[in-house]
């Protein structure tokens, strides 16, 4: 069967520049706190603390708000990068491509746990298993969650050193701002100040202690998408198409194995692939 790859539509690479990402990313992470304090200035120092739901809109330490949409979100795009990066190591074979398609699905969970909070539905069957707990131990579910830590650092250890050096500072430095976040600063707060009485909560003390909690967290999770765009970007690019199904059947293509391919290269280099795959199907 005669093919004439000219005449087929070849699509154009879409190239978002890794800086481009992170930028905005952190763009979003410095407009958040900010509009988040200012709302906890506008409460404690002025009196306002409402401003036409504008404080709770922003405020870092509430639910179901702007903040915790924005976390989540970018853990489920965290999630879309791993799966990607999996696709790619799996076609090379890679030994660890498993740990990749696993550590997607963490960052799913996570992204679920950010936005519905179910890590807080374990305090209550962990109190009325080991008792009430004091000081720095008060928010419970900091216990399973440093177990976790615990147990994926160790299922991730030969994972982590087969990375190269960049990388690996890039994965530390992520886990340190995240983990020191979420569960360091979290039980710093419950040993200073006693965060589950109200009249405690609700103070000036308390949201610093929240912002820098959740600032970690964002930065955390910021250098980690960081990462994640540098090894894609030291792999080949992967082409995702939808096709219709033809007289030979479905059609499938590879991703293009064109590492570091140049937008010039592009067209003719997915042009020969394409022929390369319906003549063989002919």
């Amino acid at each position: 069967m005669s093919i004439d790859v000219r005449a087929m539509m070849v699509p154009e690479p879409v190239v978002v520049p890794r800086r481009a990402i992170t930028a905005v990313l952190f763009g979003c992470i410095v407009a958040l706190s900010i509009a988040s304090f200012a709302g906890q200035i506008s409460t404690y120092v002025f009196g306002y603390p409402f401003l036409m739901g504008a404080v709770p809109l922003f405020y870092v330490d509430l639910e179901g708000n702007l903040p915790t949409w924005y976390q989540a979100t970018v853990f489920m795009f965290a999630a879309l990068l791993v799966f990607c990066i999996h696709l790619l190591e799996r076609r090379r074979q890679s030994r660890y491509a498993a740990h990749w398609l696993l550590l997607g699905c963490l960052l799913v969970a996570l992204s679920i746990d950010e936005a519905s909070q179910l890590h807080e539905l374990t305090m209550e069957p962990l109190s009325r298993w080991i008792g009430r707990l004091e000081g720095a131990w008060r928010p419970m579910w900091v216990i399973l969650g440093i177990a976790a830590v615990a147990v994926v650092g160790a299922f991730y250890l030969g994972f982590f050193l087969h990375l190269d050096r960049r990388e690996r500072i890039h994965v530390v430095l992520a886990g340190a701002l995240f983990v020191g976040g979420a569960v360091g600063v979290e039980m710093a707060t419950a040993a200073m100040y006693e965060v589950y009485e109200p009249k405690l909560k609700l103070s000036l003390r308390y949201a610093v202690m929240a912002h820098i909690e959740e600032l970690a967290e964002m930065l955390g999770l910021w250098v980690f998408v960081d990462f994640l765009l540098l090894r894609l970007s030291r792999l080949a690019p992967l082409t995702v198409m939808v096709t219709t199904r033809t007289r030979t059947g479905a059609m499938d293509f590879a991703p293009l194995e064109t590492s570091r391919a140049r937008h010039h290269g592009y067209r003719q280099t997915y042009a020969q692939a394409v022929s390369r795959d319906l003549q063989g199907r002919d």
